[in-house]
């Protein structure tokens, strides 16, 4: 008796399974694999009917042994064939994740390029444009200084002077921070060593850089990027983490490009800073990154520095 109530609820529940199915074809916008596993679930519904037919009519066990059997074929043969649709599916949407991917890397490869351009036009007015005012305001007080014979006059005009002189550098100097020359001509290795004097020169934090790079060159993105990367990286340190020393590892290792960054500051929560899209340039740092389709990762605690390691392939 509880046999035959097992198959009776066994026939009810898999009916039940076919309806639901069969009622959720149209959501799958008629999928094949679908309709296959659909009809498995049909299939199984009646064989358990013959399960259940040869309790009531056990002079029919031979036929209905034969089309039970025949029926389970026919229901591994209709899964055999779904799996291979879903399959098919699986592929397709691994093919549109790469190609979601590619896209977002593209889009954010050209935001950078664009960023660079804008940057290197800015830079150019700003050489060509205020750079030539200023140095003709530099001979202007140059003749008028000649023409003066008060002592006064003269130290004003000096003080003129000096202010012209230091314009003329600090345009110069903000002209190169925006679009370094260096990169652009000489590379990524010769660029960072050049910034990096430039923060060693003022005294504030030690900074070292080990590289194997030398002169070689790499992609135009690569090299903004990872130059970007890294002042933004040292300005970070310098604005945040009262470091007295920074190491940079800058390394190609068998066609990767592979950088390392060490302070020893006051450290931060790492999870939180990398969940937040505010602060410390975190955000922009990882997208800069993802535009090459590199990885980026981020160690630190409080009290205890921080490391970042970041690899791009070429």
């Amino acid at each position: 008796m509880l046999i035959k109530v097992a198959l009776i609820l066994s026939v009810v529940l898999q009916l039940a399974a076919a309806i639901i199915s069969i009622s959720l074809v149209r959501r799958t916008k008629t999928n094949v694999a679908w309709w296959l596993i659909s009809l498995g679930f049909v299939f199984m519904a009646v064989r358990r009917i013959f399960e259940l037919n040869i309790f009531f009519y056990p002079e029919n066990q031979p036929v209905n042994n034969l089309f039970n059997s025949w029926i389970g074929v026919l229901i591994s043969l209709i899964m055999l064939l779904s799996l291979v649709f879903i399959r098919r599916i699986f592929n397709i949407q691994k093919k549109y994740d790469e190609l979601r991917k590619q896209s977002e890397t593209k889009v954010l490869s050209a935001i950078v390029k664009t960023e660079e351009n804008e940057r290197m036009r800015l830079a150019k007015e700003l050489h060509d444009g205020l750079g030539p005012l200023l140095s003709t305001v530099k001979m202007s007080v140059s003749t008028i200084k000649k023409q003066l014979g008060d002592a006064a006059d003269k130290r004003v005009i000096d003080n003129v002077d000096k202010l012209v002189d230091e314009s003329i550098i600090a345009i110069k100097e903000i002209s190169d921070n925006i679009s370094p020359h260096i990169l652009n001509n000489f590379g990524l290795y010769k660029a960072l060593h050049s910034f990096v004097a430039k923060i060693q020169s003022s005294n504030q934090v030690n900074v070292i850089l080990n590289s194997n790079l030398d002169e070689k060159r790499y992609g135009y993105n690569t090299e903004v990027v990872f130059y970007r990367v890294v002042c933004e990286l040292i300005t970070n340190t310098l604005k945040h983490a009262s470091s007295k020393k920074i190491t940079i590892d800058l390394f190609d290792d068998k066609g990767e490009l592979i950088m390392e960054y060490f302070d020893d500051g006051v450290g931060f929560n790492a999870e939180k800073a990398m969940a937040s899209t505010r602060g410390m340039g975190l955000a922009n740092i990882r997208s800069r990154i993802k535009s090459l389709n590199g990885s980026f990762q981020v160690m630190s605690r409080k009290g205890q520095g921080v490391c970042f390691t970041i690899k791009v392939k070429y």
